[in-house]
């Protein structure tokens, strides 16, 4: 910035020299910006000036913004359908377990068991205890000891 007003004998300084003013500034700022990031390590990198960026030619395309025109319902519907398509038909979970192979499970064998009155009746009163004792358990979360009282 200091050649600049070495050259101007007079003082005054015309619309070019605050043009290049401007550019040396802007350039400045710009090498600033890249030390502060890290990413100029040293003088290797050049900031191209405005002259040389304005050279450049650019594609109109590029600039476009790509913007999707909004759909009518018919074509909603259409997609939804598309969709539809792909997926299979609905079963229900009760169908489908019901026409697998391989026999029951446990759980099925044991529900279609016939069992005495008694057994049945011990049966439910421990799986009442059992769902006591995890109903309490599931009110505290932490079972270990505390840190301040050992």
């Amino acid at each position: 910035m200091g050649d600049v007003l070495a050259e101007s004998k007079d003082g005054i300084l015309s619309n070019e020299d605050f043009q290049r003013i401007k550019e040396l500034k802007a350039k400045r700022e710009a090498k600033n910006a890249l030390a502060q990031q890290g990413l100029a390590k040293s003088a290797a990198i050049k900031v191209p000036s405005s002259d040389q960026l304005s050279l450049k030619r650019v594609d109109g395309t590029m600039l476009e913004v790509h913007v999707r025109k909004k759909l009518s319902k018919d074509e909603r519907l259409a997609l939804v359908r598309a969709g539809r398509e792909e997926r299979g038909k609905y079963h229900a979970r009760t169908a489908v377990k019901q026409n697998k192979t391989g026999g029951l499970s446990n759980r099925q064998k044991e529900h279609k068991k016939k069992m005495p009155l008694a057994a049945k009746r011990d049966k439910v009163a421990r799986t009442r205890i059992e769902k006591k004792k995890k109903h309490q358990r599931s009110g505290k979360q932490f079972r270990g000891r505390k840190a301040w009282k050992q």
